[in-house]
């Protein structure tokens, strides 16, 4: 064999191996590429599912979306973004609130005899909005009917006398407002003096001669016009109306006074930070429940602080006061007198009235004549407010009525047109 036909021979059984080799390689190559994409196809499937149902720790292209979305949409947003406060975050669970966080803070005071019993006298639902920074405090009569868990009648004021009479209170409220209830805030009278003194509240100029009625003791304040008022005590009673003995007097004096003195109140506390409210509240002693609660003295002071701090930085017109709507009541069937006996009925069940006397109307050739045709009661609100609808819903459980409806209007929030079924 010659030389160059045996250098052709090594060279052919040199290439053989190679080429095995090279095919394993290309096999083994794609093999893996074939795995990767299955992988990378499997992980794209599951972000996707992730983040259509926005599933917790996998919806992580919704949230880089999101990121990307704040950081890119300019400072103008953040600007207007609204404040974030301790309270936004459930200090028993950790979880975030938002939307419209809802503090229901009550006044009581304690009766003596078999055990200590608590007795409301003011309530007010406190609601602010994280969507937009607004803020709402909505007063609630305490002479409003609940229900104890054995379905008998009782009232706000002495909820917290029957078993489980806090989420009596919060569930009771809740169905009247329309809104969830996320803190309860009970503070017995003299720890709410203290809690006024140590926010250094602003004195009122009385506009008129006033006779302030102690509510543990009745007591007695004379006060002439144009005096100045600055005892917390004395600021206490004038904003609890304690000088009308009527009850719906009082009430409406209530929301009269809270309108005037609570935004002045709020300006002068703008200036402090929630750390200069927490020292204020430095004073709290054991007389109040925060629910949901730390557990934590100190702790709860700090979750206080931030609840009055949120609302006292609104500015006027960031804040509604406001309180639940009194009801006109119509004679829809021509009884005698039966508006005014469901007024009487209304304002025994703690439900403000605002007259009785009018009768239904409708228009018959363009003329506004009686309507008395009514067999069945009918429950009217006028406006589409959320507050609205659910008290006039309220009322439909407490008189038996299931025809609620809304017809919007300028008259009266709410319009109760009795019918036969009421005269019964």
């Amino acid at each position: 064999m010659s030389r160059n036909k045996k250098e052709e021979k090594v060279v052919a059984e040199e290439k053989e191996p190679l080429s095995r080799v090279s095919r394993h390689q290309k096999k083994s190559s794609k093999k893996k590429r074939r795995a990767f994409l299955v992988i990378v196809l499997v992980i794209g499937a599951v972000l996707v599912v992730g983040a259509a149902f926005d599933i917790p720790y996998i919806n992580v292209a919704r949230e880089a979306g999101s990121w990307l979305g704040e950081r890119f949409s300019g400072s103008d947003s953040e600007a207007e973004s609204a404040p974030d406060y301790l309270y936004f975050t459930d200090p028993e669970t950790g979880r975030d609130l938002g939307g419209e966080i809802s503090t229901l803070m009550g006044l009581y005071r304690v009766e003596e005899g078999e055990g200590e019993q608590r007795v409301i006298l003011d309530l007010a639902l406190l609601t602010y909005d994280t969507d937009d920074g607004t803020g709402e405090i909505y007063m609630i009569p305490e002479t409003s009917v609940a229900y104890n868990a054995a379905g008998e009648q009782t009232d706000l004021a002495h909820a917290l006398q029957e078993e489980g009479g806090e989420d009596l209170l919060r569930s009771t409220v809740s169905n009247m407002a329309g809104s969830e209830v996320d803190y309860l805030f009970l503070v017995e009278f003299w720890e709410a003096v203290g809690l006024v003194q140590g926010l250094g509240m602003p004195p009122v100029t009385l506009a008129e001669q006033t006779v302030l009625v102690q509510p543990l003791n009745g007591e007695t304040n004379f006060l002439v016009a144009g005096q100045e008022m600055g005892d917390p005590d004395r600021i206490l009673m004038y904003l609890m109306a304690t000088d009308y003995l009527e009850m719906w007097e009082a009430f409406s004096m209530r929301l009269e006074r809270a309108q005037e003195y609570l935004p002045q109140a709020a300006a002068q506390l703008r200036t402090a930070s929630e750390d200069d409210i927490e020292e204020m509240l430095s004073s709290l002693q054991e007389a109040y429940t925060l629910d949901p609660g730390s557990g934590s003295a100190i702790e709860e002071r700090r979750y206080l602080a931030s609840i009055i701090a949120s609302f006292s930085e609104l500015e006027d017109s960031e804040l509604a006061i406001r309180a639940v709507p009194a009801v006109e009541v119509l004679n829809g069937c021509g009884v005698p007198d039966l508006g005014k006996k469901v007024g009487e009925r209304l304002d025994s069940l703690g439900v403000p009235v605002a007259s009785t006397a009018g009768n239904a109307k409708v228009v018959v050739e363009g003329e506004e004549v009686n309507d008395f045709t009514h067999e069945v009661s009918t429950i009217i609100y006028r406006s589409e407010d959320e507050r609205v609808e659910a008290f006039a819903r309220y009322l439909g459980v407490l008189l038996s009525i299931e025809d609620v409806r809304l017809e919007p209007g300028p008259e009266a929030d709410i319009v109760i047109i009795a019918g036969r079924d009421l005269a019964v």
